[in-house]
């Protein structure tokens, strides 16, 4: 973010300004991360409340704090009836002074490793801020924003969803121009209750972009296909289907697992082998390449790009033991799609090697977890 007052902090947030107008250049929720010129937002969780921390992040060189009203503060302080809803305003009111373009990614399964490819792509071009990990949520979407550095030209973030109505919140907040939709899946049933709330929820972004913004659908996923009837913005599709914008042809599986596939969008082609082991990467791929062509990368860059682009940790992140075992590790989240891909990239690999799986739990699935 760029350094600005901690007076239009609070007129951003509708708070109250205590002390004096210091200038605010980074934004953290962790006492731990705070630095000379951060604000330090004191958010309460189910654990434990960042009210606790406030002194800890003075320490570290906080230059103000955001508490809820009648809270104490050793430094410059902007107060208001609720910290986490003043951090969703202040970034909103940060993507509206940002004058890049914004994309988010959202959908069921790959939402992180096709962040991180899309940033690959994006950042032959231009200067790419991507949300660090998983920031998804009401808190990461909210620090990915504000976290951009003051030259950043795109911002590639995630919107997450743990129940019906999360996406809707944080579409106004992120504002994108281009909006990618991986798949559909039964990732957190538990919660959502249904299918047709899984569904429901996954079009709210779709319905929340309008005339002037771009979605990019997976047109292997019936589903996801099916939001385009729904759509205002501009539909592009990628996939293996003959009829996706982007697509893949020849996908091939190489004996590391990694995927090698001809690249075709706008009438070139180009061959690719991924960095990265597993089929199911090669959608990811295409939905990256479809962002990147979007923005005015030729193809031949985003093909490049991608040959080298690499994913956030625990997701596929392969490694050999000094005895020769390979371990493949997949476990940032588990759901039967994404375990079902995994289970699939590691007995290419394994060949005529044994394979052994170590599966955790996969929780929040609700009624249909014991099938």
């Amino acid at each position: 973010m760029k350094p600005r007052p901690l007076a239009s902090v609070a007129a951003a947030v509708g708070g109250e300004q205590a002390g004096d107008d210091v200038d605010i250049s980074s934004v953290t929720t962790d006492s731990r991360q705070a630095s000379p010129g951060a604000l330090f937002v004191a958010l309460a969780g189910e654990r434990t409340d960042g009210h606790r921390f406030v002194k800890d992040a003075v320490a570290r060189g906080a230059a103000a704090v955001l508490v809820r009203e009648g809270a104490e503060a050793p430094v410059p302080k902007v107060q208001v009836a609720s910290p986490s809803d003043a951090l969703l305003r202040l970034a909103t009111d940060e993507r509206r002074r940002f004058d890049g373009a914004v994309v988010a990614i959202t959908g069921a399964n790959g939402k992180t490793s096709t962040k991180d490819m899309t940033a690959a792509v994006v950042s032959t071009r231009f200067r790419v801020h991507a949300s660090p990990g998983s920031f998804n949520n009401e808190i990461g979407l909210p620090l990915t924003l504000l976290g951009a550095p003051p030259d950043a030209e795109v911002i590639v973030a995630e919107l997450g969803a743990r129940r019906a109505g999360d996406v809707a919140v944080l579409m106004p907040v992120a504002r994108p121009d281009v909006v990618v939709v991986t798949n559909v899946g039964v990732a957190h049933m538990e919660i959502f209750g249904s299918w047709d709330v899984i569904v429901a929820a996954s079009a709210e972004p779709v319905e929340a972009m309008d005339e002037a913004g771009v979605l990019v659908l997976n047109g292997d996923d019936p589903v996801v296909t099916g939001f385009a009837g729904r759509a205002r913005a501009r539909v592009l599709t990628f996939g293996r289907a003959p009829s996706a914008n982007v697509r893949a042809e020849g996908v091939g599986m190489g004996p590391d697992g990694r995927p090698t596939f001809d690249l075709l969008a706008g009438g070139g082609r180009e061959r690719v082998t991924l960095a990265v082991p597993g089929e199911h990467m090669v959608s990811n791929a295409l939905a990256a390449a479809a962002v990147g062509m979007e923005l005015g990368i030729p193809i031949e860059a985003c093909a490049e790009a991608l040959a080298r682009a690499a994913v956030s940790r625990w997701r596929m992140e392969t490694f050999e033991t000094s005895d020769g075992v390979c371990v493949v590790n997949d476990a940032y989240n588990a759901n039967p799609e994404s375990m079902a891909a995994a289970l699939k990239a590691a007995t290419v690999m394994a060949a005529d090697r044994r394979v052994v799986a170590v599966l955790g739990q996969m929780a929040e699935l609700g009624d249909i977890g014991p099938e």
